[in-house]
Parts: structure tokens; sequence; C-alpha cells
């Protein structure tokens, strides 16, 4: 009979999904391993002592057993911060839940990845203090590229290398390309090149260095204009949560209209 070997780790519950009739499988990013899928048994009930600290977005430090192979499981929740923000504000919640989407179509379950699980934690945070939940989606939106076998120009020209010229995206020479080559690409993203200067700052920057980000709605506009188009088309990545966002953009935009005749 193997011993179960228990220990404390750090985590930030992903997702959870009924199983069977009364269990729960709950899928959680740890820091010391990776992403895991944990079995709770009577997770349905709400005598359940484990429910409150298991909903999606809550970061935890928990004590239970992290398998290599299989279910882990959870005896105990040492500390837990629901973020009362992040439950009542929609947008939030759907910006948060899609950056962990992204972690978790990038790494296989199992892998060590101590440096997402921090900046998970660290932008759910900073969301919480007022940062911008759609700039720090596209900064985990760049920062992951290369998890997807893509590596984009941003910030110098892909032609010339030039960085002091006004920039713009292009699919054809996979990434930025400077004002003076700008006709050599006609489908270039033609966007705003504060937006392409933004996505090339946020390309540069660890999110620690991060010390504010507040942007206007047509620079954001932009931004999610050419990232959406690298992942479409690039990434070929469609997440459930990013058609949730861009429905929720879509009722936004409708809502303003409707308030303004």
């Amino acid at each position: 009979m193997v011993e179960k070997r228990i220990m404390t780790f750090d985590g930030i519950v992903m997702y959870q999904r009924p199983h069977k009739e009364r269990d729960l499988l709950v899928k959680i990013l740890t820091r010391q391993g990776g992403k895991r899928m944990f079995f709770i048994k009577n997770g349905k009930s709400k005598r359940n002592q484990l429910a409150a600290e298991l909903q999606p977005l809550t970061i935890a430090t928990y004590e239970g057993t992290l398998n290599q192979n299989g279910l882990s499981f959870i005896d105990d929740v040492k500390t837990a911060h629901v973020s009362r923000i992040m439950m009542e504000d929609v947008v939030l919640n759907a910006y948060a839940t899609y950056i962990l989407g992204l972690i978790d179509s990038a790494f296989v379950d199992n892998q060590p990845v101590e440096q997402w699980f921090d900046w998970a934690k660290l932008a759910i945070e900073k969301m919480e203090s007022g940062f911008d939940p759609q700039g720090l989606a596209n900064y985990f939106e760049i920062k992951l590229l290369p998890a997807f076998g893509l590596n984009p120009t941003f910030g110098a020209c892909a032609i010339c290398g030039r960085r002091d010229l006004p920039l713009d995206f292009s699919e054809r020479f996979n990434g930025t390309i400077c004002q003076l080559h700008w006709s050599r690409d006609d489908q270039r993203m033609q966007a705003n090149p504060k937006a392409v200067r933004i996505l090339a700052k946020l390309s540069e920057l660890n999110l620690e260095q991060l010390s504010s980000l507040s942007l206007k709605e047509e620079t954001k506009a932009d931004m999610t204009r050419i990232m959406d188009k690298i992942y479409d088309e690039q990434v070929g990545l469609h997440l459930r949560s990013k058609s949730f966002i861009q429905q929720l953009s879509s009722w936004q935009s409708k809502l303003q209209k409707n308030t303004d005749n």
C-alpha cells in the first residue's frame, strides 16, 4: 500500500465541475506542482467544510496530497482569500477566469509553473486594486505566446529593427513593422501606434514592474483586435471565457448606444 504524502501547498482555484451525484472535481493551479485536478468527496453538500474555499478564483494555502498521476486530494485549508470584488464584478471575474484559462491551455497538467502561479496571483491582486483587467489579460496573451510556439517581434521593426518610428502589427512579417515599411503589407492591422506601443511595452516587462495600468477605450479596442487576430489565426485557441468577454463587450456597447439615444 502506497503511503499518502501530506504536504502544504499554495493554490488558485481555476474551476470546478460536478462528479457523479455528490462529488466535485476542482482544478487548482498550485505553486508547488502546477495544475492539478482534485477530488472533493461530497463537494456539492452545503455541509462540506471546504466548499467556501474551493470557489473559482480563491487564493489559498491548502494541506493535502499532490499525486503525479490521477487525482489529488485536499484535507484542510490553512488560509484563504475569496475576493468579494471578483465575485461581484462580472467583468473582473471574466478576465481573471480568462487568464487562468490561458495558463491552463499553455501548459500540461502536473508541470511546475511557479512563475505563472506568481503572476496569476499578482494579476488578481492588481485587478482588485484597480488595474485595467483587459490590459492584464493582454499581458498574459503576449507573454504566453512562446508557450504556444510563437515568437512575434514587438517593439521593433521586424524588417529593419528601428524602434523610433510608429509601428503596426503585420502577420506577414510575424511582428511589428515601422512606418517606412507599412507599404510592404497592405493587410497589416492598421492599428493605433499607441496601442502597438503599449503591447510592445507589456512584452518587455515583468508583471512586478507594472506599477499602474489605465487605458483609453479606443486604445484597448486596437490592443484587443491585434491579440484576438493572433490567437484566432495563429494560436488557434478559442476559450469560452474569451467568448463571454466578447459578449460582455457587445452588451456594454449596445447599452451605451441606448443610453446615448
